[in-house]
């Protein structure tokens, strides 16, 4: 049996060199961890280089110590196994729905974007200043819709010419029933701030969620799970499809 490699092992510290943003774009590799994210990943097609894991049963995970597994995961109670995978290429697919994170930098709130675009057969896109959609931590959020719908980094909404440009404001715009203009590009902005200025000009339509409550504005992944469901059964869902 493969002897157990510590915290100090040089694949377990290249492996864990992964949570750093540039070393994942150099590398084209990120870390998945726990068998149903891991078996997920699989089964969408991702490629996995290596899996580590503490008493592996699989003799094709590489036995590790509680250590390494939880320099691996970056916290102090993981899942395990963990699973060293590379990076899907980024692509866009002008047949469906897009969700645009323009510069939401909370792991979470992307994560959950994504698992919401990965629910309704949308594609999601990303700008400057929004979380990594690869970053572990991301993952786990996005419960592994990034390996299952089509992710893509654009770098102006130039890029995303081919669908109508829906802009989300907290107040005065249209309720997404009155949108239905398919392939639509939903653009979701920094929870404290909003869209910038220059989104919403970009953009052809406005789309305010009502609300009754005393709250003056939603979280940047409700918000977007809210009116992408509500395009989605208006109508403008038709543009969804398979990965």
């Amino acid at each position: 049996m493969e002897p157990v490699r510590t915290h100090r092992a040089r694949s377990v510290v290249e492996a864990a060199r992964l949570h750093r943003a540039r070393y994942r774009r150099e590398k084209g590799l990120t870390l998945v961890e726990g068998p149903h994210l891991i078996a997920d990943a699989v089964a969408a097609g991702a490629v996995v280089r290596e899996v580590y894991g503490v008493d592996p049963v699989d003799s094709g995970v590489i036995p590790v110590d509680h250590r390494a597994l939880e320099r691996l995961a970056g916290t102090a109670t993981p899942r395990g196994p963990i699973a060293v995978v590379e990076i899907p290429v980024e692509w866009m697919d002008p047949e469906r729905n897009l969700l645009v994170s323009v510069g939401v930098s909370d792991p979470g709130n992307v994560g959950t974007m994504i698992r919401t675009a990965a629910s309704f057969g949308w594609g999601f896109a990303y700008m400057e200043g929004s979380a990594d959609p690869w970053a572990p931590k991301t993952i786990r959020a996005g419960a592994g819709g990034q390996f299952q719908t089509p992710v893509s980094k654009i770098a102006s909404l130039g890029e995303a010419a081919g669908w109508t440009l829906v802009a989300t404001v907290p107040s005065g715009g249209e309720p997404p029933s009155d949108i239905a203009e398919p392939p639509v590009a939903l653009l979701i902005g920094e929870e404290a701030h909003g869209l910038p200025d220059w989104a919403i000009t970009a953009s052809s339509r406005r789309l305010t969620i009502p609300t009754s409550g005393t709250t003056d504005s939603l979280n940047a992944g409700v918000a977007a799970g809210i009116a992408v469901y509500e395009l989605t059964r208006k109508g403008s869902g038709e543009a969804g499809g398979d990965v």
